[in-house]
């Protein structure tokens, strides 16, 4: 699994002014943590699992910026995005809820918005385009394509989405946001609004991101 340690969130929230922060898929809650050591007026993550978002939940009680929310990302998203009156980092980690910890089977869930949530995250995100310039950090690329990644491509035994590519990204936000995709760890794709980037200023991604092979779509 990726890390969203390898983005350097300071950089980025000043670079493009982000005042909140929003997490799919909070597991052990790690991301929050490392979110939580900046300046951001509220951080959102979503868990489906009941047991790791009452974990994370009492792991952060004492933080009063955080919200831990016990629902599939899909929900949380649709509830809290009219909340986020200013630009925001997303981080989109949400996929197969419990198999990592073993609670479920990879395949168990069998629907595919719940399994394999990003396609609609980013329909939901993308609604906000008009009004905000928010970043988006993409965790397991490897998911949706075949690659050269550092840890390889998924395992043949793990169904993928029915439709394996990342064509619905560049669906809504091609024409508002630079993309970006790495091979590091299990994938990334990285999208930062067009509105601040200089294509003349591509040394800037170098920065941003912590050790990461690049390529710009």
């Amino acid at each position: 699994m990726g890390s969203l340690k390898r983005f350097n969130l300071k950089r980025i929230s000043r670079l493009y002014n982000c005042e909140y922060f929003f997490e799919t898929g909070t597991w052990k809650g790690d991301g929050v943590a490392y979110a939580a050591k900046f300046h951001f007026k509220k951080i959102f993550s979503s868990e489906i699992v009941p047991e790791f978002a009452k974990k994370a939940a009492q792991r952060f009680e004492s933080f009063s910026s955080v919200e831990i929310i016990n629902q599939n990302s899909l929900i949380a998203l649709e509830n809290k995005l009219p909340e986020i009156d200013g630009n925001c980092i997303f981080w989109l980690d949400a996929h197969y809820p419990g198999a990592d910890e073993g609670i479920l089977d990879y395949n168990e869930e069998q629907q595919e918005d719940i399994r394999l949530p990003l396609e609609k995250e980013i329909e939901l995100i993308s609604k906000r385009i008009d009004s905000y310039c928010d970043v988006i950090i993409i965790d397991d690329l490897r998911i949706y394509e075949q690659g050269n990644f550092k840890y390889g491509n998924i395992p043949t035994s793990i169904i993928p989405p029915k439709n394996r590519n990342i064509d619905f990204i560049f669906k809504y936000f091609k024409t508002s946001h630079n993309i970006f995709k790495s091979y590091e760890d299990e994938g990334y794709v990285y999208l930062v609004p067009k509105t601040i980037f200089q294509k003349e200023q591509f040394s800037i991604f170098n920065r941003l991101i912590k050790k990461i092979n690049k390529q710009i779509l």
